[in-house]
């Protein structure tokens, strides 16, 4: 029997753009690093023209598209691009090595590459190896090694819509995770999942339409791309950046009157040691967003000093939630520490124990419409993860009696002392609001007679000094003795993901090689 067409969602990716460009027709969508400026309805009738430009290059709906790019105006319309003709948005990590970007377009059966100049001479290695790719096309400059021109695709096409069938419950993008405990996995999206995301961030108010909002963090990430969406969901203006420069991003809060900006802690702790940060004028900064890590006391205590006219708010999410999981609205900032929130509008979240019964502490598990649909070509890790109808997230967590969440730690982080279960992150917040630290992580360390010890790698503010002993000490009375650190290692930088993650297995590898 086929399916009744009226419960069939055609509302997609493409149509919410084609929406806001009817709502917002000349208002500012983008601007690039350079200073470029495209309206609502420039983004719209150049995405149907690279649409357009695709189909005629032989491109179907649910071929699958890598984009492998800095932030720019180019990278969204090719996004844009693919989601009208129906095809499935790649974004690639362009931190990676050259042989695992590979390996990611294998996997991913990807049958075009679309690449920024910075990348080309990569792109051209990278169709030689792969087969399956069809055509490369080069977003700025003339194709090399037989790609095409960003403007020659856009040359075939036409300003109208594609007339593409793109259904709610189509596949819109295949977004890798971090791989931080083995080959990444490729987790699928659907037009749907992305857009209650935007649903769910448009209506919890940290995202507004008259916002400008700084963009740093690259697109393949999926906070990033989440922010974006729900910017040009809620109509927005979105100032993109190639990369982190700190002097770069306070001249163009104060040129542009910058109202929104979200960035990992690291970022801020950055941006603080920027020289006569103060004398900038940044009150049209009224909303600072952070996810990823835990963000220090002193580093809170100095960005509302640079930032008066800002309300803060933190998150928590995931790629297979299409973003976002929980949010600590400003309001609940300053009364919350260390927590992550409530649950968005149309999600559920609940913290269970190794059978899935509610438990006071646990892992973390959630359903809603935003939930992916699964993993590329892994069926076994699809069906584990999402038994039940719940995403489990791998994090453990707890809720206050009000009913806010917190991340205790990851399932595989945690550590055994002495016959004693410890989570590093209860360790790792009381570090955070000591005055000298800038950043921290715990691990646990072979001992012979305790199994591990905890150690703590601490990164100390900018001209800062401290003893190893002080830092013990200064946890002593905080938490229980035996989860206090053992031994501190100071280092000027802890090993991060692109999203500003912590990479636990990488200090293991470093100072607990044996664990």
């Amino acid at each position: 029997m086929s399916a009744d067409p009226m419960s069939v969602s055609t509302v997609n990716l493409g149509s919410m753009l084609a929406r806001s460009a009817r709502r917002q027709r000349d208002k500012v969508a983008l601007v690039s690093h350079e200073g470029r400026r495209l309206t609502y309805r420039e983004l719209d009738i150049l995405s149907n023209r690279f649409a357009r430009g695709l189909q005629a290059l032989g491109f179907e709906k649910a071929d699958h598209i890598a984009v492998l790019s800095l932030n720019c105006i180019e990278q969204v319309v090719a996004f844009f691009g693919i989601f009208k003709m129906g095809g499935v948005v790649v974004p690639m990590n362009v931190r990676l090595a050259e042989a695992e970007t590979a390996w990611i377009l294998d996997h991913a059966d990807a049958a075009g590459l679309v690449f920024s100049s910075e990348f080309g001479d990569r792109a051209d290695r990278l169709r030689g190896q792969l087969p399956g790719i069809r055509h490369c096309v080069a977003m700025d400059g003339g194709g090399t090694g037989g790609s095409l021109a960003f403007d020659e695709v856009l040359a075939q096409g036409r300003d109208e819509e594609t007339g593409a069938p793109v259904e709610g419950d189509d596949t819109a993008m295949l977004m890798y995770t971090a791989g931080t405990t083995g080959r990444p996995k490729g987790v699928l999206m659907t037009h749907d999942a992305v857009l209650w995301n935007c649903v769910n961030w448009g209506y919890n108010g940290t995202i507004r339409e008259d916002d400008r909002s700084l963009q740093v963090f690259p697109q393949y990430h999926v906070a990033a791309l989440g922010s974006l969406l729900t910017l040009l969901y809620r109509g927005g203006s979105v100032y993109l950046r190639k990369a982190f420069d700190p002097k770069d991003c306070m001249e163009t809060i104060q040129r542009e009157g910058i109202t929104r900006w979200v960035a990992a802690p690291t970022v801020f702790n950055m941006l603080l040691q920027l020289p006569g940060i103060e004398t900038y004028d940044s009150r049209s900064l009224t909303m600072v967003g952070s996810g990823a890590a835990i963000m220090s006391t002193e580093t809170q205590r100095r960005l509302r000093e640079v930032f008066p006219s800002a309300r803060f708010y933190d998150s928590y999410g995931m790629t297979e939630a299409a973003g976002g999981i929980t949010t600590l609205r400003p309001e609940d900032f300053d009364r919350k520490t260390a927590c992550v929130g409530t649950a968005l509008s149309t999600v559920e979240v609940r913290v269970v124990d190794e059978d899935d019964r509610d438990a006071p502490v646990g892992e973390i598990i959630f359903r809603g419409n935003n939930m992916m649909k699964g993993y590329y070509k892994d069926a076994e890790a699809t069906k584990e993860a999402l038994r039940g109808g719940w995403m489990h997230t791998g994090d453990i967590g707890r809720f206050d009696e009000e009913g806010f969440l917190y991340i205790v730690d990851r399932k595989k982080d945690m550590i055994i002392t002495g016959g004693e279960n410890v989570y590093p992150r209860e360790v790792e917040e009381v570090l955070y609001t000591h005055p000298l630290i800038a950043e921290a992580a715990v691990i646990g360390v072979p001992d012979p007679t305790w199994g591990e010890t905890i150690l703590a790698v601490v990164v100390l503010g900018a001209g800062k000094t401290a003893a190893e002993q002080e830092v013990i000490d200064y946890c002593r009375g905080k938490v229980a003795g035996f989860k206090c650190p053992k031994s501190v290692r100071f280092v000027d930088a802890i090993p991060k993901n692109p999203a500003g993650k912590i990479l636990k297995k990488d200090l293991r590898e470093l100072f607990a090689p044996g664990r």
